[in-house]
């Protein structure tokens, strides 16, 4: 850890805790879908919204459908997201200790970055409740990365911006996308125990280093020397 001068952070239930109610916005979703077209049964709650906007892309581009049709299609389910995360917003609280630990990398000389899958108005505004949008180089959110989480260009894109290497960066998240995205990259990984579904949130890929929250991140660092 030697070489670490960039800090990369997920924000739901890693920087915040949310009220989003992830299964109604997939359910808004997929009837928005069935009513375009593709057939029950293809879709689920139970996948990630990434799984969801990909599948039907690639049901409607078997169909045949033009191109200006799927990204119609694309601009609504954005805007299904956009409303579940927005109608959270006023439930919006910081994760204990999350600001002072922040200031404190800050002043340490470490560059600051959250990448979130959420869109960036929202996390914009998230930050801000908690006191701690001005803490951060780099805010990136739904569709500003070259392809989500949990793809390697996620963070390799965030670590770009930062004007850093994948080897000068770790990632903080709180669940099995987070520990999915920073092994794509090769970046290394630091787990936090406060996701809203506990244990669950890592689907069974708990991470090699996991700690209670993003406050003990400080004290962690130094136990490395």
């Amino acid at each position: 850890m030697n070489t670490l001068k960039g800090i990369i952070f997920d924000l739901d239930g890693t920087l915040i805790h949310t009220s989003i109610n992830f299964a109604v916005m997939k359910e808004r979703m997929i009837s928005f879908l069935e009513e375009k077209g593709i057939p029950e049964g293809c879709l689920t709650p139970k996948q990630t919204t990434v799984v969801i906007i990909a599948t039907c892309e690639e049901i409607l581009r078997e169909e045949g459908r033009p191109q200006e049709e799927i990204d119609e299609v694309n601009r609504k389910l954005e805007e299904i997201m956009n409303l579940g995360e927005l109608e959270a917003i006023q439930d919006v609280s910081e994760v204990n200790g999350v600001r002072d630990v922040l200031q404190e990398l800050r002043e340490a000389g470490y560059k600051l970055a959250v990448l979130t899958r959420s869109h960036h108005a929202y996390a914009v505004e998230a930050l801000r409740r908690i006191g701690a949008l001005d803490l951060f180089d780099v805010i990136l959110g739904r569709g500003e990365t070259p392809k989500p989480k949990p793809y390697r260009e996620a963070l390799e894109h965030t670590a770009m911006l930062l004007g850093l290497d994948p080897k000068e960066i770790i990632f903080l998240g709180d669940n099995h996308i987070d520990v999915s995205s920073a092994v794509n990259a090769e970046v290394p990984f630091i787990g936090v125990k406060t996701g809203r579904r506990g244990d669950l949130s890592w689907d069974g890929r708990f991470p090699e280093v996991l700690i209670e929250s993003v406050a003990d991140l400080p004290s962690y660092l130094r136990s490395l020397g």
